[in-house]
This record gives C-alpha cells, sequence and structure tokens, in this order.
C-alpha cells in the first residue's frame, strides 16, 4: 500500500548513518561520565510540562478504576461523564482525535464509531503512567500532535519481593453508587524467563448522579486480561511478549456520551446489547551496551478493535499493526543522540460490504527522526528532526500519499540549583484519520463509501513553550508553562454522491488554534503533603469556539487541590483531593434545543480517602474513599455541551482491599 518518496527518506536515513558513526568514533575516546536516565529526567521532550505521574504503589492506594480516578489530580487532564468508552477524553482541552494513549508503546488513531470513546484502557494492569502534553519533539513517535496518556504494564520483576520467586496478588472492591470490582495475579521467575498473568473485572449497574436521577444505559462489565512471559539473556538483553484484552458489554446507548431521556426524547438513542473487545499482541526488546548503541527499545505489534452487535451478527474491525525502534548513543561522555523507526498500518472493516466498495479503507505511516541532547552545563539544549510519510486508500481503489519533516529544537537553563526555566518549539504531523469504521457501509440514509481528495495531507501542529521549574530543600516545589499552539491541514470529511450511495470524501478543512497556562505547587514537611493546580486552554477552530468534541472542548479553568498526612505508626493516610471548573460556554449539542451556544455551569467535587497498611508494609492496602462528599450534581466540561450530556456520577463511597505476596 506505501509508497514513499525514495529520496527523502534516504536522505534521513543517511543522517541518521552519518549519526552513528560521528557517536561510535567519539564513543571510543572519551569517558562515560553521564547516564541517559539523568538526561531524561531533566529533559526529555523538549520543555516538557510538569505532570504527576502515577507509579504502581499509587494504584494500589487508590480505589480508582479507570483512568478518570487515577488522574484526577492533574488539571490539564479532563474527562466527560458515564463510564467506560462513555467517557471523552482531553489534554489541554484538545480532543480525542489529537490525542492517543499509548500502552508498552503500542497505539492506534482509528475511531469505529463518533459516539463512542476511542480508547479502552484498564490501570489495574500497568505499573506507570504518566502524560505528554501538547506537541512531541522529534522522537515522540507517530501523529504526536497535542499529546498522549502514555502506561507501561507492570512486569513479574515489579512484584516480586527480594529473594522472591513466586507471588500472587488478589483485589476486590466495592462502589455504593452500583459497582463492584475484582481482580488477582500470579507471575514468578524461573531462572532467566520471568512470567506473569492478570485478570480485572469491574461490573457497574447505571449510576446515580447528584439529583438522585438513574442514567440510563450508564451501566457495564468490564475485563482486563494481562498475560507476558520474559527472557533475560544477560542484565543488557530483554525479549518480553503479551498479550493484553480490555474488553466491555452490555446494554448501550447508540450514541454513549448523549442519555436523550433528559431531553424527553428516549427512543432517540436505541439502546441495545454491545460488545467492545481490543486485544493487543506485543513483542519487546530492551538492550543496552551494543556497539556504540547504549540503548535500544524495539517492539512489533498488533492491536485489534472489535465491535459486536446485533446478536454477533454485526461486526466493526478495526487493525492496526505497527514496529517501533528506538536508539540512544551517547557522544563526548554528556551528550546523547536519540535516533529511530516508526512505522504502523491501520485498516477498518464494516459489518457489511457496499456495492462496488472494497469494504475497507486504510492507511499506512512511517517515520524516522534524529535527535540530540546537548548538555552544555547550566544549559541543555535538544534539537530534533523528523520524517514522517503517509499512503491513504478510501473503499473505492483510489489512494493519496505525501510526507513531510517536522524540526524541534528545546532548551532548559539551570539558572541556579534550585530553579530553571525551559522553552520548545515543536512541530509534528497526524496522518489523515480514517472515517469512522462503523459508518463505511451503513450510514444514514444508506450505503458510504470513502475516497481521499486530491492533494490530501496530514494535519501539521506547531507549539511554543515555555515554562519554569523551582524545587527548594525537598519541601516546596513550583512549576508553570504557557504554550501556543496551531494547527493546520484538520482532516474533515466532504458528502457528496457516488453510484447512487453517499460518498466520504477526507479533505483538509481549516486550522485549529490553542493556549494556555498551567501553574503548580506543592509543599511536604514530615508527613504533611499540600498540592494545588490550574490549566487553563481556549481552543479555537477557524476562528470560532472550537466545540467539535472529538477535535477540541472549551474548558473552564481548572483548578486541583489536595491535602493529606500520613502516619507512620499505624501506616495510616488521611487525604482530601478537590476539583473545581469554573464557568465557560460551548455549542448546544444536538437534541438540546434552545441557543446555539450555551452556558456551561461551573461546578466543585471534593472527594476524601483513606489507605491503611495493616502490617506497615505494602502487602496489605485497605483503601477507602467518598468520592462526591456532597453529592453535587453536575457535567464535566469534557463532554458536548447541552442537556441531554451526561452528568456526573453523584456521592459514591468505595472500598477496596489489596494483598500481594
Amino acid at each position: 500500500m506505501v509508497k514513499y518518496d525514495k529520496f527523502k527518506v534516504l536522505s534521513l536515513i543517511l543522517l541518521l548513518a552519518n549519526g552513528f558513526a560521528y557517536a561510535q568514533e567519539s564513543k571510543e575516546n572519551t569517558e562515560q561520565v553521564t547516564t541517559l536516565s539523568t538526561i531524561q529526567a531533566g529533559y526529555f521532550e523538549g520543555a516538557k510540562s510538569q505532570t504527576n505521574v502515577v507509579e504502581l504503589r499509587g494504584i494500589e492506594k487508590s480505589t480508582a478504576t479507570d483512568l478518570r480516578g487515577i488522574l484526577a489530580a492533574e488539571p490539564a487532564i479532563n474527562f466527560g461523564g458515564g463510564n467506560s468508552t462513555s467517557q471523552w477524553y482531553s489534554i489541554r482541552g484538545m480532543g480525542q482525535d489529537q490525542i492517543d494513549v499509548k500502552v508498552d508503546n503500542t497505539y492506534s488513531d482509528t475511531q469505529i464509531f463518533h459516539h463512542q470513546g476511542r480508547f479502552l484502557f484498564d490501570p489495574a494492569l500497568v505499573k506507570i503512567i504518566d502524560v505528554q502534553k501538547g506537541t512531541g519533539s522529534a522522537s515522540a513517535g507517530l501523529g504526536a500532535t497535542s499529546g498522549a496518556i502514555v502506561a507501561t504494564t507492570v512486569d513479574a520483576a515489579d512484584l516480586l519481593r527480594d529473594g522472591q520467586n513466586i507471588g500472587v496478588k488478589v483485589n476486590t472492591g466495592y462502589s455504593s453508587n452500583k459497582g463492584a470490582n475484582a481482580g488477582g495475579a500470579v507471575y514468578g521467575r524461573f531462572g532467566k524467563v520471568d512470567a506473569l498473568f492478570a485478570t480485572n473485572f469491574v461490573r457497574e449497574e447505571d449510576y446515580k448522579d447528584g439529583s438522585g436521577y438513574k442514567v440510563n444505559a450508564s451501566g457495564i462489565h468490564q475485563r482486563g486480561v494481562l498475560a507476558k512471559i520474559g527472557l533475560n539473556f544477560n542484565e543488557n538483553h530483554r525479549l518480553a511478549f503479551s498479550y493484553r484484552q480490555e474488553k466491555s458489554w452490555g446494554v448501550r446507548n447508540l450514541r454513549e456520551e448523549f442519555d436523550f431521556a433528559l431531553a424527553d426524547n428516549p427512543s432517540n438513542n436505541r439502546p441495545s446489547y454491545r460488545v467492545l473487545d481490543q486485544e493487543t499482541f506485543n513483542l519487546e526488546y530492551h538492550g543496552k551496551k551494543i556497539g556504540f548503541i547504549d540503548h535500544l527499545d524495539a517492539n512489533v505489534y498488533q492491536l485489534n478493535n472489535r465491535r459486536l452487535q446485533d446478536g454477533g451478527n454485526s461486526i466493526t474491525k478495526a487493525e492496526t499493526t505497527g514496529a517501533n525502534f528506538n536508539f540512544n548513543t551517547q557522544i563526548f561522555g554528556k551528550h546523547w543522540l536519540k535516533y529511530g523507526l516508526n512505522y504502523r498500518r491501520q485498516t477498518g472493516e464494516a459489518p457489511t460490504v457496499a456495492r462496488f466498495a472494497t469494504g475497507t479503507h486504510g492507511k499506512d505511516e512511517i517515520g524516522a527522526y534524529l535527535e540530540g541532547i546537548w548538555n552544555f552545563d547550566p544549559i541543555t539544549l535538544t534539537t530534533g528532526l523528523r520524517y514522517d510519510h503517509f499512503d491513504y486508500k478510501g473503499t473505492i481503489g483510489q489512494s493519496v500519499s505525501d510526507g513531510a519533516w517536522s524540526p524541534s529544537i528545546g532548551l532548559i537553563w539551570d539558572a541556579t540549583h534550585d530553579l530553571s526555566f525551559n522553552m520548545s518549539y515543536n512541530i509534528a504531523t497526524r496522518s489523515p484519520r480514517l472515517f469512522d469504521v462503523a459508518l463505511v457501509s451503513t450510514g444514514r440514509g444508506g450505503a458510504q463509501y470513502i475516497a481521499a481528495g486530491n492533494g490530501l495531507k496530514a494535519e501539521r501542529s506547531r507549539n511554543f513553550e515555555v515554562g519554569f521549574d523551582y524545587r527548594f530543600n525537598d519541601q516546596f516545589s513550583a512549576h508553570g508553562s504557557y504554550f501556543v499552539q496551531k494547527i493546520t491541514n484538520l482532516t474533515e470529511f466532504e458528502t457528496s454522491r457516488y453510484r447512487g450511495a453517499a460518498l466520504q470524501t477526507a479533505i483538509n478543512g481549516g486550522e485549529l488554534k490553542n493556549r494556555g497556562y498551567e501553574l503548580g505547587l506543592a509543599y511536604k514537611y514530615a508527613g504533611l503533603q499540600a498540592r494545588v493546580g490550574v490549566a487553563y486552554s481556549k481552543p479555537e477552530q477557524n476562528g470560532s469556539l472550537a466545540d467539535i468534541v472529538q477535535t477540541a472542548i472549551p474548558m473552564g479553568r481548572t483548578w486541583t487541590a489536595s491535602l493529606s498526612y500520613t502516619f507512620e505508626n499505624p501506616s495510616l493516610e488521611l487525604g482530601w483531593q478537590g476539583r473545581f471548573v469554573q464557568r465557560s460556554e460551548g455549542q448546544a449539542s444536538r437534541g438540546s434545543g434552545g441557543a446555539e451556544v450555551q452556558p456551561r455551569p461551573g461546578y466543585g467535587v471534593s472527594d476524601i480517602y483513606l489507605n491503611w497498611q495493616p502490617t506497615g508494609k505494602d502487602d496489605i492496602n485497605v483503601n477507602v474513599s467518598v468520592n462526591n462528599v456532597f453529592n453535587k450534581y453536575y457535567k464535566p466540561h469534557s463532554q458536548r455541551t447541552g442537556i441531554n450530556a451526561l452528568p456526573a456520577a453523584g456521592r459514591d463511597y468505595r472500598l477496596n482491599i489489596s494483598y500481594r505476596y
């Protein structure tokens, strides 16, 4: 399928090869004094905004069963109402067509249906969750225009204690707002081989909002499975294969982000039994000290998404196959070169095939990058260059291809031991997205074909960002950033007629601008911890308010705050967490009635929590929380505007107990 510009690809390959040779020569004449982890800790992707990274121990101390709960302390990340795929994710106000969820460097940007959230993710299976905000640097991978939620799944070594070869972990939980969960894992080390099998179940019935209203068709069952086996050839070489499944099933609304009963029109949403299934097969290699290559991380993966309905007679498929090769080489003992290749093929297969159409449409992408991290104390400079190429094919046999170069530059100045300033200017592209797979063959009024418009180009994002980071005596810290982003060549679909049916043609249809800021403060003394953060963004599409939930969503200024105290004996943590969102405006969603632009009321929600470790160690965790303590009725801003948008859950008492042997 792919037709690449051979000259451009060859040029970058030669550039990479030159970097290899230069790195090898310089390494032979210098002593290694700086580690990659040290450089990455201070500078990973340009002036990366401070993020509340969540690790395994933090997840074990929480009653959360989804990303909305896990990332509640991050003001720049927002989630809509509802459960599972009713939720809409956004980063800095940018919607799911602009962001990704990457797990073990596997990801897809193909949408099955635009009234259904694109991401299936079970946090019980991971050991670390991070957030990349804004446009990524050259090494950030394919389609890094507006950020990503990045997770790494757990290994047996993460759960085994010193001297332990076999272990078991079990957990169970209860939610008063109609929910329960249970899970377990077995894992072990056998010589050079380690293995893990983990599973987690979540059952949620129709929940009640803060007014006592039961939200229609909000109940869902979910299951997560992770099986992983690894082989450590020695301390420098590891090969691992994993299988991961996230599955949900239940009676769901046709348009999951709406409850038309709120607009007195419940029949418009036609609830039916539906199954969503995501399977990921991933082969990973992690190597160190391979000639002039200090670090090599590579993976090859296949990701399959399926939606089953009508008793299994209607199956919609989206399949992704990809590979990533990421190299790191140190030069002169203090600088680093990062270089590599990314490849991804995506196809969508509709449940039925229209006459004369192939039934599938898809795209291929390939990218290569070279990035330098230059340590000139007290200055750290990052320079990068990336080339991406795509080939987009519709259902009528016609295809379009294009490629683009994307430079990036960043700077960190360590003004003092405690204070640093940073700046970055990153450019990245995102290949044109595929049309909703479920609507390819049977759209409104009959069959639909898909075509690529002449001259179709990738979306192109430019992001300028400045920020600071201040840390004093391990007690007080502050960070902040201001960003300006512009995306051109937005992908849109133009409707026409073809052979008596609808033809959806992918075209470039305008631009998206966004600007905003983030600020965070933290204080720690003995067992006391306090945090406060604020985030604001203002996306505009073609000069007007942006309110297309898949692309960009207007958010009220968002504040988060937390206060906790940890006792040593007994091992007990008590805490409060709040999220406060100011008023904003949005365009009314279909079926809402009233004015075209409607206010989005602000809200404030408080949660309290407790973590108790009865043995004084982390083998047993007893977690108790009360979410939405004051039973507030509110609608999150990370979803459509209007009276039929889903309200959030009301007061919820939760209990979770986990044991690890």
